[in-house]
């Protein structure tokens, strides 16, 4: 009788060890700067790949620089008077019930499009990602947006000290492309400005000084008339910190100068969502560009 009662207590302790590995393996993964989560009973439904590029590419395109991470907003647009004065949330638990984003037609509109509030210098301004994002990379930014942000993105750094990182980090590879003439990436196009292309950085033949560069960086600019589907440059200036200003005006530093730099390393490939990642499957990166 002992032997049977040990033994059914040896497997009775055996059974709640792996209940309690498998709870503990089933914990949702804690989140920045909050407390550890309690372990669930039912594992968290499988992020979609889409969502995962979504995440992706809120990173890539910067949008988690103006829009804040989780989509919560609250940068400052302290110049933009009568209007917002911060840049609004993205996530619908931060938004007004008859603000709140119910399809992703509309947010990809706004990427694709997006919106001028204000000419005043150093208000930020929406950019107009067309030209520079795929419908699909839009889509994907949308559907992520729409699903309240999951966890399933890389980590963001807040802390971006190199000028080559804050150069890719603030996604002005994206628009400006790889510093220098004839690099890879070259800028991105723009057919609705006089131009019909981002200008080149370090141009050794353009003289500009460093005070129109901090200019540009601090303010921003839209181009007259300034319309939906232009990209603008964003005023940097309340959502860089001053050290990373004066770090990268250094470094997109114009004139002879230039040839000294060092150029910054290639982006990471975007990867571009098919139908075929929306059902969970992966999705092939492009080859990377080649180095300048």
């Amino acid at each position: 009788m002992k032997r049977t009662v040990l033994g059914l207590a040896l497997g009775l302790s055996v059974v709640v060890a792996v209940v309690a590995v498998g709870c503990a393996s089933l914990a949702t993964p804690e989140a920045p700067g909050t407390a550890a989560p309690a372990a669930t009973s039912t594992a968290p439904p499988a992020a979609s790949q889409q969502f995962k590029d979504g995440a992706t590419l809120y990173v890539q395109f910067a949008c988690v620089r103006c829009h804040g991470a989780d989509g919560v907003g609250g940068i400052p647009n302290r110049l933009n008077v009568g209007g917002d004065d911060t840049i609004p949330p993205l996530n619908n638990v931060y938004r007004d019930k008859t603000e709140q984003f119910t399809n992703q037609v509309a947010i990809t509109q706004v990427l694709m499009e997006g919106a001028v509030v204000s000419k005043k210098p150093g208000v930020i301004n929406m950019p107009s990602w067309k030209g520079m994002m795929t419908p699909a990379q839009a889509d994907a930014i949308a559907g992520y947006i729409l699903a309240g942000f999951p966890h399933v993105g890389p980590p963001v750094d807040f802390d971006v000290a190199k000028p080559s990182d804050i150069y890719t980090a603030y996604a002005c590879i994206l628009c400006h492309g790889q510093v220098g003439p004839n690099a890879s990436p070259s800028p991105a196009p723009n057919p609705l400005s006089a131009d019909k292309a981002v200008p080149w950085l370090r141009n050794p033949g353009d003289a500009a000084s460093l005070q129109e560069f901090l200019g540009f960086i601090m303010n921003g600019s839209v181009t007259a008339p300034g319309k939906k589907g232009e990209l603008l440059m964003p005023a940097w200036g309340q959502i860089m910190s001053t050290q990373q200003v004066r770090a990268i005006l250094r470094y997109i530093q114009d004139g002879p100068k230039a040839k000294t730099l060092s150029p910054p390393p290639q982006p990471t490939p975007l990867v571009t969502p098919t139908s075929s990642s929306v059902s969970g499957s992966a999705t092939a990166s492009p080859a990377p560009a080649a180095s300048p």
